[in-house]
């Protein structure tokens, strides 16, 4: 008896997926075996992967905190099939270890069978498979959907999945899960190096301040370098590969494009193609990044295998603020009603006096980094002072940890090193951290999500340097218990839909501050991002009915 399903027991992809999971010799009741690689292979996945896995992260936390189930996973897998990182719930995580669902474990059709990253690789689409619909026995256990995410000069960079208990309803994580990685794919176009100008276009001017929008970079001839999968979509351009010019799209000459480009006013303008169909577009040229920021003498060449961490906030200087006028300040820019906020503020100004190192306390999304990096452009000690962000989640275990931590101390000097995950740290490095009193060394900023009471109670933390340096604890609320909670609704969607007044009613205001909000300023961010792009372009009102259904399910209320 055959084991490929006959349809309709299986859509017709996955029917070819068991047929190619049979050629590859696996048999559905194959044992687990899960061998993760080498730590030194791992090491070099991720490192060829560091500007995918650096500007996906944000994305990627996001989407968990939308989903916000305790029993879901989303991964992150090169275009090899490994998978490079998780963000979940421990006790998910706990029981997808079981099935090898973890780091370091390739997942492609030959290895795993039919499984939604290895058959989303396989056929470059987005992918569902439930349950039963896994070619392994063992695998039936979860409910996954992938979806490519593409490079921007054509091909496939990795694959972005959510995995779930079997008995979850993941299919209508669909549309969120491929909205997550065309993000993703328009920040790495948006950040990388290469290019002179860059082009937004779409059929609106309010479209155009969407999250997504149509991308195209050119280089000084007008010949296209990248594009984003809505600029293809609009352009009708294959998706494979990156190929055309600006006269081969538009009948808007280019000189005219790098004309209003040049005029650095963001200013929208007419973009006509030759089908007869007008966008609206903006144009500006680009900024060149420089390619290396390790200091000379910790190069690459001298010591290769401990490369600089990767900066998770941004090292550009800042101007020198001791004092910032309240119109001035983006610290102030914070206060929005909330009276822990208030005081967080003002310990801020107060902390700028002298290099104490901080520990900022809070969950997910609460607005950790956001709050530092505030204080370093308000408080910066000089012109060149950076701020560089480590994952202590990223770094290599042992001596070689340490060294990508003194690494970047030293890319920080007279500025801001923030340690995210800080309590992952070895105890006796945080000690020598907190220890130093060299006012030409970096401020020394610590970010946990679980309380620090409870992480020092348990071992995690040894804070006896840090207080004897004046250290300072912050403490980031959770937005279900903010009081200006109506003031940054109206924020975030001033900043999702500029140019545009868009009355808020109080009905929807009230249906809003019920959910629970566990993905906190973050997700309140993404979720106002998302309502008001599926209202559309002429909609004045956010009214209830825009509120999507799924934020007042019974686990997602506040007091549930």
């Amino acid at each position: 008896m055959t084991l490929v399903p006959k349809a309709p027991l299986l859509p017709e992809t996955l029917v070819a997926s068991w047929a190619r999971s049979q050629d590859h010799g696996l048999r559905p009741d194959e044992p687990v075996d899960g061998t993760a690689v080498a730590h030194a292979e791992l090491t070099e996945r991720l490192e060829a992967n560091n500007r995918l896995l650096t500007f996906s992260r944000p994305m990627i936390e996001g989407l968990y905190s939308q989903i916000a189930s305790p029993h879901s996973t989303v991964l992150l897998a090169d275009r090899g099939g490994m998978i490079l990182s998780a963000v979940g719930h421990t006790d998910f995580l706990d029981r997808a270890s079981v099935v090898a669902l973890r780091p370091g474990v390739e997942w492609t059709e030959a290895s795993m069978g039919t499984n939604a990253i290895g058959t989303a690789l396989q056929t470059a689409e987005t992918v569902s498979v439930l349950g039963g619909e896994h070619y392994l026995e063992r695998n039936r256990i979860l409910a996954c959907v992938a979806t490519p995410i593409l490079a921007p000069t054509g091909g496939m960079l990795g694959i972005l999945d959510i995995s779930s208990d079997a008995r979850a309803n993941v299919t209508h994580a669909r549309a969120l899960l491929r909205t997550t990685a065309e993000l993703i794919e328009q920040r790495l176009i948006e950040t990388a190096d290469d290019g002179f100008l860059t082009l937004r276009f779409q059929a609106g001017i309010n479209s155009l301040s969407t999250p997504l929008h149509a991308l195209v970079v050119f280089d000084e001839a007008g010949v296209m370098l990248a594009t984003s999968r809505l600029a293809r979509a609009l352009l009708n351009l294959p998706e494979g590969s990156v190929s055309g010019s600006c006269e081969d799209c538009f009948l808007t000459r280019w000189g005219d494009i790098v004309t209003h480009a040049a005029r650095a006013d963001d200013a929208p303008f007419p973009l006509r193609t030759f089908d007869g169909r007008t966008f609206v577009a903006r144009a500006s040229l680009r900024r060149r990044r420089p390619r290396n920021t390790t200091p000379p003498h910790a190069s690459q060449a001298e010591s290769p295998r401990r490369p600089s961490p990767p900066p998770i906030a941004s090292a550009r200087p800042s101007p020198v603020r001791p004092s910032p006028a309240a119109g001035n300040s983006r610290l102030g820019d914070m206060a929005l009603g909330d009276a822990r906020i208030a005081e967080i503020i003002n310990l801020l100004h107060e902390c700028a006096i002298a290099p104490t190192p901080l520990l900022v306390e809070g969950e997910m999304g609460t607005g950790k980094a956001y709050v530092i990096r505030a204080f370093h452009a308000d408080h910066c000690a000089s012109p060149d002072a950076p701020i560089v962000g480590v994952d202590c989640r990223g770094l290599a275990p042992g001596a070689d940890g340490e060294d990508q931590v003194d690494i970047a101390w030293t890319q920080a000097a007279n500025g801001i090193l923030f340690l995210d995950e800080f309590d992952l740290l070895p105890v006796p490095l945080q000690a020598r951290l907190f220890d130093a009193n060299d006012g030409s060394r970096a401020r020394i900023v610590g970010a946990t999500r679980r309380p620090i009471v409870e992480l020092e109670g348990a071992g995690h933390l040894d804070l006896r340097n840090f207080h004897a340096n004046g250290g300072h604890i912050l403490s980031m609320p959770p937005l279900r218990e903010r009081g200006d909670f109506e003031a940054l609704v109206r924020r975030f969607v001033s900043q999702a839909a500029p140019g545009r007044h868009i009355y808020i009613r109080p009905e929807a205001l009230a249906l809003l501050h019920r959910h629970a909000w566990p993905g906190n300023l973050r997700e309140l961010r993404n979720q106002i991002a998302l309502i008001l792009a599926l209202m559309g372009d002429e909609a004045e009102q956010l009214c209830p009915e825009d509120v999507p259904p799924e934020l007042f399910e019974e686990d997602q209320l506040i007091g549930a």
